[in-house]
Order: structure tokens, then C-alpha cells, then sequence
């Protein structure tokens, strides 16, 4: 078949978008030709860029053709232009595959990753197969992104590039395997924009992320186990869950905390609070709480985290809650018919006379009247107790 030359097409298409003679499929047929009849890369480039802006789906066969293409001649280009115009066209065709969600052309953008030398071109590719939800390179990518995070690249532009396409990436695939890996990308030793975008993107990634941010809760340091409870907190999780991670949260934050390191310990106390302020909101009513909570209240590192203590016990509420709460009121209140008041202790009772009046529990009335029949306590704390035995009425 004689071969139709460039000029003559390019007039054809011209004569097309004026007549309007010509359908979409068939201004995709003629880019599509001029694409293949084409020997120059700029002519080849300004082909797709036409093809792509036809936004037609059917141009993405052609595309995928193009990047297998690209992939396997990509020694062909030698001089410096070359390969420059050679990366901006993988970048191009790599964007209309995943704009058009090319499933199919998956395995030739993974070879870009691996094999192409640009790292516009290859977080192009990382990207396409995020839009097309490419599931089977979820794993590869995540190790790919493990990998940047752990040290500065021989040259820190191209491992940003990488490290970006991974992020968006593993943000558009949704598998909650790619949670940690960006998770610690927005900690790593990215500029400020690429961590940024590592913590914007988190809650993209799973609606759950329970899983690995117990496996962080368990494994890291105080500042990295608030952070990822904080993303608990604040995702779409279901509550049971959230209440469970902030459970186990709150008691390792007692268990792995060392007094005798004063900075750590307030890093510990900072995550404890972020735990007790989630089940307070989170209306927690559970007795495996109660220990830690209880803790918190009696050995907390300061007083605002003594006061979440004795909060989070009453809106806990139940029996093994309020016997501490009571116990807790025998306590202080002995204290007090012993001499022992101070500013310390009225804060702690008015606190604790609350939280019993929270529980609504029968188990804490008779401490209450205790309490509001001491003589010995202020007035402020004897009203508190007198007003918190109404709710038994």
C-alpha cells in the first residue's frame, strides 16, 4: 500500500476539523497513522499529544503500543536533546494510560519504572499505575517507596521524583499495605513538600487503617505512635475498632513509658492523653479500659493527664469503672478527714465527683454522701457532691 506522507495527512486532518467530515474514530485513525508513518521523535510527540486530546478511549490501544515501544528503544536515543524529548514522551503517553485507566498496559509502565533512565518519566508511570488501580503492583511500589525512605539517593532530585509518583501512587491504589510505607515517607529525609504530601495523603490510602497503625503503635517511639493514633482517630475506621486501638494505645503508653527519662516520658504522657481524649469522645464503656485509664489518673505525668484519667473513667461507666471512681473518692476523702487538704487534692475530688456523676452508676452514691457529709472539704467540693447525687434521684 503506498505510504501517505506526513503533509498529506496533517492536510487531511486540517480539512477535517473544518468540514467537520470526519468522525472521532477517524481523527484518531489519521493521528494514529501519523504516529506510525512518523520517523522524527517531535513528530511522534506532537502524534500522541493530538491522540490524547481527542480524549477519545479509544486512542489507548495506540498508547499502549507506543509505550511498549518507547520502553524497548530507548537505546536508540543517544544524544542529550534526544533523550530529553525521548523522557517527555514517556511522561506524555505514560499520563493518557492512566487517564484512560490502560489496565492492560500495566506490565510496560512497570518496565519504565524499572528500566526507563528519567525520574519525571519513571514517577509518570508510578503514577499512571495508580490511576488505573494496577492492585498486582501495590507490593512492588510499597517496597520501591520502603526502600527511598531509608537514605538519601546517590542524587536527592531523582529519589523525590520516585518517592512522588510512589506516594501518589499508593494513595490512588487504596491497599492498605502502602499505609506505612507513606507513613514514613512523610518522617523521611524528603524536602518539606514531599513529606507534606505523604501526610495529606494518608487517609487516602484505606478508610481502615487499623491494622498497620497497631503494627506502628506496638514497634515505634512516643512521637510516631501519636502521630499514626491520631490518623486512627481521625479516619473512617469502625468505632469498636478505634475504641480497641485506643485501648491498647493507652496501655502501652504506660507500659514503655521510663520515668526516669523526663523528655520521653512526656512524649508518652502527650500519646497517653491523645488515647484517653479518643475514648472520651468515643463514648468508650469498656471494663479493659478501666486499668490504664485508672493509671493515668493516679500516676499521670501531669495533672491535665490525672484529669483525662478520671474523665475517661466516667464516661466508661461501668461496674469496674465506678468501684475505682469510689475507691478513688474513699481515697482522697481519707485523706482530707486526716488533715491532708490542698489546692492538689480539691481539683482531684471535684474531677472525680464528676466523673462519678458521669457514670450514673449506683456504685458511686455511697461515696458521694461520704463525701458531701465531710465538713472537712471545701465548699465548692461539698456543692459538687450534693449536685452529683441529684443524678441518683
Amino acid at each position: 500500500m503506498k505510504r501517505i506522507s506526513i503533509m498529506a495527512l496533517t492536510a487531511l486532518m486540517l480539512f477535517a476539523t473544518g468540514t467537520s467530515a470526519l468522525f472521532a474514530d477517524e481523527m484518531t485513525e489519521v493521528y494514529r497513522l501519523i504516529y506510525q508513518q512518523s520517523t522524527n521523535l517531535q513528530d511522534r510527540y506532537n502524534a500522541v499529544e493530538n491522540l490524547i486530546a481527542l480524549d477519545d478511549r479509544s486512542v489507548a490501544p495506540i498508547l499502549v503500543g507506543a509505550i511498549e515501544e518507547l520502553v524497548r528503544t530507548q537505546d536508540n536515543y543517544k544524544t542529550a536533546t534526544d533523550k530529553t524529548l525521548y523522557g517527555r514522551m514517556v511522561q506524555l503517553v505514560a499520563k493518557g494510560l492512566g487517564k484512560y485507566k490502560a489496565i492492560d498496559s500495566a506490565p510496560f509502565l512497570w518496565n519504565v519504572v524499572q528500566q526507563v533512565n528519567d525520574p519525571l518519566a519513571q514517577s509518570e508511570a508510578l503514577i499512571a499505575l495508580g490511576q488505573m488501580r494496577a492492585l498486582d503492583y501495590a507490593e512492588r511500589i510499597s517496597k520501591m517507596l520502603s526502600d527511598l525512605n531509608l537514605t538519601p539517593t546517590v542524587d536527592p532530585d531523582a529519589g523525590e521524583k520516585l518517592a512522588f509518583g510512589c506516594i501518589i501512587a499508593l494513595a490512588k491504589i487504596k491497599d492498605v499495605q502502602g499505609f506505612a510505607p507513606v507513613f514514613y515517607a512523610s518522617d523521611a529525609w524528603y524536602s518539606q513538600r514531599v513529606r507534606q504530601l505523604a501526610l495529606q495523603l494518608l487517609p487516602d490510602i484505606t478508610v481502615d487503617p487499623t491494622d498497620p497503625v497497631t503494627t506502628l503503635i506496638k514497634n515505634e517511639g512516643p512521637v510516631k505512635k501519636a502521630k499514626a493514633l491520631k490518623l486512627e482517630v481521625a479516619s473512617a475506621a469502625p468505632v469498636d475498632r478505634k475504641i480497641a486501638t485506643a485501648i491498647l494505645a493507652l496501655s502501652i503508653g504506660h507500659l514503655q513509658s521510663d520515668p526516669n527519662r523526663l523528655t520521653e516520658a512526656k512524649n508518652f504522657s502527650d500519646f497517653r492523653k491523645i488515647a484517653l481524649v479518643a475514648l472520651i469522645q468515643l463514648g468508650a464503656k469498656d471494663p479493659a479500659a478501666v486499668d490504664p485509664e485508672l493509671k493515668s489518673f493516679t500516676d499521670g505525668f501531669d495533672t491535665e493527664e490525672k484529669l483525662l484519667g478520671i474523665q475517661a473513667l466516667g464516661v466508661n461507666g461501668t461496674d469496674a469503672a465506678a468501684k475505682v471512681i469510689a475507691s478513688q473518692l474513699r481515697h482522697l476523702n481519707d485523706d482530707v478527714s486526716n488533715g491532708l487538704l490542698d489546692e492538689n487534692r480539691t481539683r482531684l475530688a471535684r474531677a472525680a465527683i464528676a466523673a462519678a456523676a458521669a457514670t450514673r452508676n449506683p456504685i458511686v452514691r455511697p461515696m458521694l454522701i461520704l463525701i458531701a457529709n465531710t465538713n472537712q472539704w471545701s465548699g465548692s467540693v461539698l456543692n459538687d457532691a450534693n449536685a452529683a447525687l441529684k443524678a441518683f434521684k
